[in-house]
């Protein structure tokens, strides 16, 4: 602790964890390499090693501490394994350089996406890999039917997911800050959307809801939403439930739709509405009661009945 004069470190193997302030204060640092075996990085491990730029942490690293690489201002890049399960709150505190956080789920996809993984508290986009490729756009594997903790988090590239009928909740903070998205199909099997599980998606403009049933949503699900820019569609009969749901808290613009007309399992940013009309071919500027026409950008076309 202290040593400012330290440039650069190679730990043996045999090591299995790195504790409290063992580094801290190694201003100097600029070289770390971390041995396969480390599991553990304890409390201010490298508070204020401000030489370090990069860091890549072992794939069997399972917790990182308070403050462990607090004011590590120099860092520009950190890697983070899938295998970590808690990482405290103020582990990259004052990481002000840090422009770009790697999360390699190199794993079973299927329990990746069920436990998921702990808040990672960065004030830059999280760009997900499997298998050393970026995520930009995902299929759920239809034998998942709970999405984890944080699975996507302020994921900065996802631009579309296709979720499975058979998802029945989705989890806590699951796709929090995703901002690129546009668009949002929920199954109609979905019973539980958790705490921020869609909070900072601003990007959202329709979203739309097979559930006949209203889901249970926690608080803060779509907070950061816009509301009068996003509209939620939901199945004929349903929109006063969902109005005086939790949805309506969030939602300005509540519009059924026949559920039976649109793909079921879908969603995807790429297909946006392009264009409106009233059944006798007027151009509609926005959803207007009784049956509307509406195109959309793959070149389908779909009834929509608006009460």
């Amino acid at each position: 602790s202290g040593c400012s004069g330290l440039t650069s470190l190679t730990l043996p193997a045999g090591i299995t964890s790195i504790v409290d302030d063992t580094f801290s204060g190694c201003s100097g640092l600029t070289s770390l390499t971390l041995p396969a075996g480390i599991t553990y990085i304890g409390q201010g491990a490298f508070l204020g090693c401000t030489g370090l730029t990069s860091l890549t942490l072992p794939a069997g690293i399972t917790e990182i501490g308070r403050y462990a690489f607090d004011d590590c201002s120099g860092l520009t890049s950190l890697t983070l394994p899938a295998g970590i399960t808690k990482i405290s709150y103020d582990a990259f505190q004052g990481c002000s350089g840090l422009k770009e956080v790697r999360f390699c789920i190199n794993d079973n996809l299927d329990r990746y996406l069920t436990k998921g993984h702990p808040y990672i508290n960065v004030r830059c986009g999280i760009k997900y890999y499997i298998n050393d490729k970026e995520i930009t756009s995902i299929e759920i594997p239809s034998n998942v039917t709970t999405l984890g903790y944080f699975v996507f988090q302020n994921c900065s590239g996802l631009t579309s997911f296709t979720l499975p009928a058979g998802i029945t909740s989705i989890d806590y903070g699951a796709f929090y800050d995703c901002s690129e998205l546009t668009s949002l199909t929920l199954p109609a099997g979905i019973t539980e959307i958790g705490e921020k599980a869609f909070e900072g998606c601003s990007g959202l403009t329709s979203i739309y809801v097979y559930a006949e049933k209203v889901p249970y949503i926690f608080y803060h699900a779509f907070e950061g939403v816009d509301a009068k820019k996003c509209t939620l569609y939901v199945p004929m009969g349903t929109r006063d439930d969902y109005r005086l749901s939790g949805f309506g808290d969030y939602f300005e613009n509540i519009v059924e739709f026949d559920a039976t007309g649109i793909d079921k399992t879908t969603t995807s940013t790429d297909v946006e509405e392009v264009a409106r009309y009233s059944v006798n071919g007027q151009p509609l500027s926005a959803p207007t009661k009784g049956l509307n026409i509406v195109k959309y950008s793959d070149g389908s076309v779909k009834k929509v009945a608006v009460r």
